[in-house]
């Protein structure tokens, strides 16, 4: 086998799942636990839920720069957050 096919037999690999014990994302497991409710967050009583919709904002209109784990992770926390406060607040 040569360089060139191994090569193909990588671009040909199935992704690495995430609940592989080969894939280490701390915090896209993190975001897992809170989004599933395995991990229940709330907001501390000085935080403000604003806060979290700039986060939003700023991530998905690119102001804080490329995606990566740790920031996509973050906006999932703070939108899983945000949902429980809107399911809250229509209750």
């Amino acid at each position: 086998m040569t360089r060139d096919d191994d090569a193909e037999e990588d671009a040909d690999a199935e992704p690495v799942p995430e609940s592989d014990p080969r894939h280490i994302d701390p915090a896209g497991d993190l975001a897992d636990a809170v989004e599933s409710g395995d991990l229940d967050l709330s907001l501390a009583d000085d935080q403000d839920a604003e806060d979290l919709r700039d986060l939003v904002d700023a991530a998905e209109s690119g102001e804080l720069g490329p995606v990566d784990p740790g920031l996509e992770a973050q906006v999932r926390i703070a939108r899983a957050l945000l949902g429980d406060l809107d399911d809250d607040d229509h209750e």
